[in-house]
C-alpha cells in the first residue's frame, strides 16, 4: 500500500518545480480507452488537446485564458490530513467542511492538469485519492445525515477531478480499481440522505456523474429521479422551490444554488444523450425555475410571501424583512449562468441573466463541477 505521508513531499516538489508538460494529449491522456464513461460531462482527452494546443498568435496554450492559473490553485496538502480524518470515531458523525475544502482545492489542481498535461501533478493528485481509498475516508461506520451532507459536498468536487485524472497516462489499473471502489462506497454512504432540498439535488448530480463514469445505469437513473426530477415534481407552478424559498433573506440565494445543481445535472445528462433541459413535469421545467429567480430578484415581493417563514436561517443571517433578499447573482451563480446562457444563446431568459451578472473569463463553482470555463468555455 502507498503511504499517504509520502504525498506531502511529492506535492511540495510540484509547487516548487512548476509544470512538466507532455507534448500532446495522445501521450498524456492515453488511458481514455481503458475507462467506462470517458466522455461523461465532457470529452476529457479531446478537451485537453483543445486547451493544450499552441495559440499561434500568442505562443501560449489555447486554454490559458479559461483554465486555472498557478496563482488560482489552492495547495491541497494542508487540507489532506483533515480530509483523511474527516469523521473520527463517534456514536453519530457530525458535519464537517473537511471533504468540501479538500475537494475544492483538489478539483482545481485536476483542471490545471487538463490544461498543462503535467503528469507529475497528476501523479501526486492520484496518490492523494489513493490515500483516501486506503483509509476508506469519508465512509463512517455509523450512518448520519449530517455526515452524508459533508460527503455529498466532497464528492461534488472529487468526481469531476477523478474523471480527468483517471484518464491520464500515469493512472494505473490498480489506481482505478482502488479509487473506484472507494468512490462507490462513499456514494453508497450518501444514499440514505433524505434528499429533499438542494442537498438532494447535489447528491443526484453526483449519482448521475458517478453512474456515467462507472457504467452503473441504475445509479445514473437514480440520480435523475431523486435529484432533478424530484425538484421538478416539488416545484410550484410559479417556478419556486418550497424548501428553498422559505429560507428568509437567503431564499433566492438558496434557490440559485438549487438551479445551479439542476443545470449541472442537465449538462451531465446531455453528455449521456438525456435532455433534462427539455424535460417537464406537469408543465414545469427548469426554465420556469430560472424565470422565477430572475423575476423575484427584480421584485422581492414574489418570494417574500414564502421567505417570511424564515425557516432554518444560516448562522449570522439577519432575520427576515421584506424586500431584503440576498442577491442570487453572487459569485457561485456565475457557473450555472455561464452554462445556461451558452446552451440557450439569445433567448429572453439568457439575455435577462447576462444583463444582471457579469461573466469573467475564468469561472469556478463546485455546484457545477469546478472550472466550467475550462471544460465548457470557448477556446
Amino acid at each position: 500500500m502507498r503511504r499517504w505521508n509520502g504525498i506531502l513531499a511529492a506535492g511540495a516538489a510540484l509547487v516548487l518545480a512548476g509544470c512538466a508538460v507532455s507534448p500532446s494529449s495522445e501521450g498524456s491522456f492515453n488511458q481514455s480507452g481503458a475507462v467506462t464513461g470517458a466522455e461523461a460531462l465532457f470529452p476529457v482527452a479531446r478537451r485537453s488537446d483543445e486547451l493544450h494546443r499552441n495559440n499561434g498568435s500568442t505562443g501560449q496554450m489555447m486554454g490559458v485564458g479559461v483554465c486555472p492559473r498557478e496563482r488560482d490553485l489552492t495547495d491541497w496538502q494542508p487540507l489532506l490530513n483533515p480530509s483523511l480524518n474527516a469523521f473520527p470515531p463517534s456514536p453519530k458523525p457530525e458535519y464537517t467542511r473537511a471533504p468540501r475544502d479538500f475537494g475544492r482545492a483538489f478539483n482545481t489542481s485536476a483542471y490545471r492538469v487538463l490544461l498543462t498535461q503535467d503528469m507529475g501533478r497528476a501523479r501526486a493528485d492520484i496518490d492523494a485519492l489513493r490515500a483516501h481509498a486506503e483509509r476508506n475516508s469519508w465512509v463512517p461506520p455509523v450512518q448520519s445525515n449530517a455526515a452524508a451532507s459533508a460527503v455529498i459536498e466532497g464528492l461534488g468536487s472529487v468526481l469531476p477531478a477523478w474523471q480527468i485524472l483517471r484518464q491520464t497516462a500515469v493512472a494505473t489499473a490498480e489506481d482505478r480499481a482502488l479509487i473506484d471502489g472507494w468512490l462507490q462506497r462513499a456514494s453508497e454512504y450518501t444514499d440514505t440522505h433524505p434528499g429533499e432540498n438542494n442537498g438532494g439535488t447535489f447528491r443526484g448530480a453526483n449519482d448521475m456523474l458517478w453512474g456515467a463514469m462507472s457504467g452503473d445505469r441504475a445509479r445514473f437513473q437514480k440520480g435523475i429521479d431523486q435529484g432533478f426530477m424530484r425538484q421538478l415534481r416539488d416545484m410550484r407552478p410559479d417556478g419556486s422551490f418550497p424548501l428553498e424559498t422559505d429560507r428568509g433573506v437567503k431564499a433566492l440565494e438558496n434557490s440559485s444554488r438549487n438551479v445551479a445543481l439542476m443545470v449541472y445535472s442537465a449538462e451531465i445528462g446531455l453528455s449521456q444523450g438525456v435532455d433534462l433541459y427539455a424535460t417537464e413535469v406537469d408543465g414545469k421545467s427548469l426554465h420556469d425555475a430560472v424565470s422565477f429567480l430572475v423575476r423575484a430578484a427584480d421584485d422581492n415581493a414574489l418570494v417574500d410571501v414564502y421567505a417570511k417563514g424564515d425557516r432554518n436561517p444560516s448562522p449570522g443571517t439577519p432575520p427576515f424583512r421584506p424586500n431584503a433578499q440576498v442577491s442570487p447573482y453572487g459569485n457561485p451563480s456565475r457557473g450555472w449562468v455561464k452554462l445556461y446562457t451558452d446552451r440557450f444563446p439569445g433567448t429572453e431568459l439568457s439575455e435577462a441573466l447576462l444583463a444582471r451578472i457579469e461573466l469573467p473569463s475564468r469561472i469556478t463553482a463546485d455546484t457545477v463541477g469546478g472550472t466550467v470555463t475550462c471544460y465548457a468555455g470557448d477556446v
